[in-house]
């Protein structure tokens, strides 16, 4: 088993933004060997965005010379669904605005296994792991982008729920009540 895991000791994340998609390989430490950006909102439709990005996945590998040995892809986006690989009803994606099957979509055209979950979920397991939550259990990751999203980790898992948006507050109203 050991030597199996060295054999393909790559990965390779996606964080899906309403303005720009960024995408880099790592290997197991979370160095980063090369990555890239490309554009997210000059996409309306699904097929398209899909092609580009196996386009510029294809290109990043290379780049990091690991052809062959990467594992895997995680991919973090809005409204995107730990459960079914799917990213649903997300107000900020123009081609993400009904229920997309995206992992299936990712998998079918780049060949490799792709795992998809909340950008915000993916923020808080990758601060947990190598970032400012490091040893920490219990906690909230907030972003900030062209949305508001949120991860909750509870006794060192992330918050997922039955359905896969549990710990979402993003786009939460508070009202102050002054009287």
């Amino acid at each position: 088993l050991k030597y199996k895991i060295m054999e393909k000791p790559y990965v390779v994340g996606i964080d899906i933004g309403g303005q720009t998609t960024k995408l880099g390989v790592v290997d197991a430490r979370g160095t980063v060997l090369a990555q890239t950006v490309i554009r997210t909102d000059t996409h309306t439709e699904i097929a398209p965005y899909i092609a580009d990005l196996a386009a510029a996945l294809n290109k990043v590998i290379a780049e990091a010379g690991v052809e062959g040995k990467v594992k895997g892809i995680g991919v973090g986006a809005p409204n995107g669904n730990y459960y079914t690989g799917t990213i649903e009803n997300a107000p900020n994606l123009r081609w993400g605005r009904c229920r997309v099957e995206f992992a299936k979509l990712l998998k079918e055209a780049i060949g490799l296994p792709v795992a998809l979950t909340n950008d915000a979920n993916a923020a808080a397991v990758g601060e947990m792991t190598y970032g400012a939550a490091r040893g920490m259990k219990n906690f909230i990751m907030i972003t900030l982008g062209t949305g508001v999203g949120s991860g909750i980790v509870i006794n060192g898992e992330v918050v997922y729920g039955h359905d896969g948006f549990a710990g979402e507050l993003g786009h939460t109203a508070a009202v102050h009540n002054n009287g």
